[in-house]
Order: structure tokens, then sequence, then C-alpha cells
């Protein structure tokens, strides 16, 4: 109810912006968590597939005059099929080595944004892009807002039933121990393979939705920092959680803008003490901010009255006897 009721305590157009490029986020560092928590799998270039969801999309539409539902599924298309190909490195490369691939594909992505003028719009940038309409009337804020938060659930559902699946299991055992994987019959490339493909239809999918919710594109917002910054959200959130990319996708979004203080000369520092944060977050909640606030609310929900007592006689009555009939 509160995320349904979220747009009536706004308090400008511009913070339920901020809060739509949050859902944006959340979808984007999703994938990173899936990619990288569960199948053990570092992208630094998740800018570049982004970036292709949205300039395909925005093409299709502007060039081509197609529907921007059929935009919005040619973006994620092709951002899939470009994930499955950077996917191949991962075959033989981990670690370091493998996130310096994915650093030079955002490089070359953003390279090719830029000087590509006659498809891109180069630094220019690509404008009148089509937004969502309802009738003849543009999505407002409100609109997006609750379409993006639709798919936001639907991304999360997803996660919730991949990971509790066969093949969720799979991508644990290949993230714990890749040869021991192998050992037991699973396959690590068709693993890798799958877990790139997703994460880059997810990132593909949040550029989609943002060219179409912003009119415009150019290829400032799709940088090597911005590879950097959804790191840290899934980082910040917790890799190996499925509240990680949510909490970690919104807080990291609303921190630079809560940090906007109206101090004369400040605005050269909140970025310092943005960065500052993150790496406490980091230092002190390793397991991220996703995982302690449902660890949290989860020693909240076993101590109400009578169910942590519940919950020690069901074990101690399941419990191994000892050699002289005690409780083990």
């Amino acid at each position: 109810m509160v995320l349904v009721a979220l747009p009536l305590f706004s308090k400008s157009d511009y913070d339920l912006f901020v809060t739509n490029k949050a859902l944006l986020n959340i979808i984007l560092a999703s994938g990173l968590v899936f990619l990288t928590g569960f199948a053990g799998q570092i992208s630094l270039g998740q800018a570049g597939f982004s970036a292709i969801g949205a300039y395909t999309s925005a093409l299709i539409t502007v060039k081509l005059g197609l529907p921007t539902v059929v935009g919005i599924v040619g973006g994620v298309a092709l951002s899939v099929l470009v994930g499955l190909l950077v996917a191949i490195p991962s075959f033989k490369l981990k670690a370091f080595f493998l996130s310096l691939v994915t650093i030079a594909f955002g490089q070359i992505v953003n390279l090719l944004l830029v000087n590509l003028n006659t498809v891109t719009g180069g630094s220019q940038g690509l404008f009148n892009i089509p937004f969502f309409k309802m009738g003849d009337a543009p999505f407002t804020n409100t609109a997006y807002y609750y379409v993006f938060l639709v798919f936001v659930f639907l991304v999360i559902g997803l996660m919730y039933r991949i990971k509790y699946s066969f093949i969720g299991r799979r991508m644990f055992a290949v993230n714990d121990d890749e040869i021991a994987a192998e050992a037991c019959g699973v396959s690590s490339r068709r693993t890798k393979t799958f877990a790139f493909g997703l994460s880059a239809g997810l990132a593909g999918l949040s550029g989609a939705l943002y060219a179409h919710m912003l009119g415009f594109l150019t290829p400032d917002p799709f940088t090597f920092f911005d590879s950097g910054n959804f790191v840290a959200m899934a980082v910040v959130g917790g890799l190996r959680h499925l509240s990680g990319g949510v909490v970690g996708g919104f807080a990291l979004t609303w921190l630079p803008e809560l940090l906007r203080l109206n101090i004369r000369g400040f605005e050269n520092y909140y970025l310092i003490i943005n960065a500052v944060i993150v790496l406490v977050i980091i230092v002190f909640l390793p397991n991220g901010l996703g995982a302690s606030l449902f660890n949290g609310l989860s020693r909240l929900w076993g101590e109400k009255p009578g169910a942590m007592t519940l919950h020690n006689s069901r074990d101690n009555s399941k419990a191994p006897k000892g050699p002289e009939g005690e409780r083990a």
C-alpha cells in the first residue's frame, strides 16, 4: 500500500522523476546481483548493455516509426544477443581478466555512440523519442512510476523463481566451485551464458524504458563511471540477496540527491561524502544493506511472544541424543 500511495506524498515532480530513475536502476542492479552474486561473473560494462537497449528502442521508434512496445522488445532482444556474445570470454577468463573485457566492451559502446553521428546523433544527442501515451496524452511521472513499479515486481518475481529452481542451484554451484560443479554434470558454459544474457536483457530493458521516459538520449549516462555506479548499487544492496538490487538501486540513486544541501560551496564536496558513505557501508556491512535489513526484520519477527519458544522446542525435539541420552 505504501508503494502504491507513494506518488501522493511526493513533494515535487522532480522527486517523482528521481524515484522513477531509482526504479530503473533497481532493474539494472538486480541483473548485476543475478550475474555476480548468483553466478559469480563480474561485469563492469552494464552501462553498455543499457545503452544498446536505449538506443535500439529509440532508433526503432524514431527512424522506423514502429510502436514503442516493438522498440522496447527490440532493445531488450539485441541487448540479450550482445550479452550472449560477451559471455564467450567468460568461459576461460575469470575475475580481473573478465572485468577488463567488460570494461573494454562498455568503452567501445560509448565510443560508437559518440562517433556514429548519422545514427545516434553523437554528442548532440537523439531527440523526439516518443513517450508512453494513454490515448493522445503522454504519460506523467506518476503514470511512469506505476508502469516501472510493475516491471520491478516482475523482475524480482522472475529472479525469485530462478534462484529457487534447478537453474539457480546450478548457478550457485558454479559460483562456489566451478570444477566441482562440472564434475557433477553442471555445464558452466551454459550457466554463465544464461546469466550474462539475462543480466544484459535487464540492463537493456532499463535503458529502453529510460529512453522513452526522458524523450532524448546522449552518450553521457552510459560511461564507465555509470557502470561502476551500478556495481556499487549491487554491492551496497547485497550480492547474495534478492533484495540487493532493490535496496542498493534505491539507496544510491537517492543518496546524492539527499546530499545536495543548500549550503554555499557544498556542491564541490557532496559527491565525495557520497563515496565515503558507500565505502563505510561496504566495510561495515559486507553482506549489504538488503541482507542486513532482512535479517533485522527476521529477528524482530522471530522474537514475537511464543514464536521463539515454539521454534526452539521444535528444534530440541529433533536434536539427536548423545551417548548418555541427553540432547546433543
